[in-house]
């Protein structure tokens, strides 16, 4: 396979802007050589479904061009109510085993027409309550999904090698950021445009993962209708530009409305899951995403979780050159490019 050794290029699809990561291996970890973020109208993806695909593929080309890529080999994310991440108690089995059944194991898991998908699995180890069992993952996607997203990248000039899911591309680039964390359960939150992508982390390895329905745009669509303003002020107001007659305590009330709507899912989610474990604790939550800045968020979720939270940064290990990128930037950027990043962490030649 061409690529098999090369990096892959990050192509993080959202739903409101999509994301570009180049990278480099060099000795001893990763280079930075390209980043871009190019804006998509708010119609142009919906529900994570492409509605728009030549304004995505125009998008996607702009961003080559500018950033000056030469690179094909790429790798993109989905998620959503098409994608579908289920943990299942199996009998002991090879993988070899496992795939020649795989059909027929998933098709009780997975509330979908097993036809209709793209499947996938992943042994995870020997089951904690009976040892002749084991857990599985397993990651189902639409094919219709799939195969939109894959012709949007193949028209954009690109060769699409590998299709992962965000949070899994979440779980990568903390692997990769955080080698030294030394906590062994942590939960990666990605807040978007449209969607909150959560992973939960054991020991190096995802056992809960859910997508909310639910994210920045709602926020930006508040704000303009409160304020009567265009879609494109309100998101400048979101982050805290072009707020000149604005009442300022009006907007602080909305994105303490907005930071608890938020807080509130994300503890429900969590605490769903710790009511599944046994004398386990979550022990650090790590925010990232575009809509992890409004105000007050990342506090509350920590004072309502009663756990340390902080802004993940995706090249906390990552080489740079401040001469090319600048650091203020980088900062700003940081937690926007997680996913993408991620994605310029995989290989094609490696599975998970």
């Amino acid at each position: 396979m061409l690529f098999e050794k090369k990096t892959l290029l990050g192509l993080d699809i959202g739903s409101q802007s999509i994301k570009m990561v180049d990278l480099a291996k060099v000795r001893g970890g990763y280079e930075l050589k390209a980043l871009g973020v190019g804006l998509i109208p708010s119609e142009c993806i919906v529900d994570k479904d492409i509605m728009d695909s030549e304004t995505v593929v125009d998008t996607i080309n702009n961003l080559r061009d500018n950033l000056k890529i030469r690179s094909r080999g790429s790798s993109t994310a989905i998620s959503g109510h098409s994608v579908i991440v289920k943990k299942a108690e199996l009998p002991l089995m090879s993988e070899n085993e496992l795939q020649q059944t795989l059909m027929l194991e998933a098709e009780q898991y997975i509330p979908f027409d097993i036809n209709d998908v793209y499947l996938d699995s992943f042994i995870l180890g020997e089951s904690l309550e009976r040892s002749d069992m084991m857990d599985v993952l397993f990651v189902a996607a639409k094919k219709e999904l799939v195969n939109d997203y894959s012709a949007a990248v193949r028209n954009a000039g690109l060769k699409p090698m590998l299709m992962d899911v965000d949070v899994f591309a979440l779980e990568t680039m903390y692997e990769t950021s955080y080698p030294d964390a030394p906590e062994s359960i942590v939960a990666l939150v990605d807040v978007g445009a449209t969607m909150i992508n959560i992973n939960v982390i054991k020991d190096g390895m995802s056992i809960f993962a859910r997508d909310i329905s639910m994210g920045g745009r709602q926020l930006t669509e508040r704000i303009q209708r409160e304020f009567g303003v265009s879609f494109e002020r309100a998101e400048n107001i979101k982050i805290g530009a072009n707020i000149d007659g604005i009442d300022l305590e009006r907007i602080n009330y909305i994105f303490k409305m907005a930071s608890e709507t938020y807080v509130q899912e994300i503890r429900r989610t969590l605490d769903f899951f710790l009511s599944t474990m046994v004398n386990e604790n979550i022990e650090r939550i790590y925010v990232s995403g575009g809509s992890c800045r409004v105000p007050g968020l990342i506090p509350l979720l920590e004072k309502q979780m009663d756990v340390p939270a902080e802004m993940a940064n995706p090249f906390n290990t990552i080489k740079w050159d401040d001469k090319i990128f600048d650091p203020e930037y980088m900062a700003y950027i940081a937690p926007q490019m997680a996913v993408a990043v991620g994605l310029a962490l995989r290989r094609a030649d490696y599975k998970w």
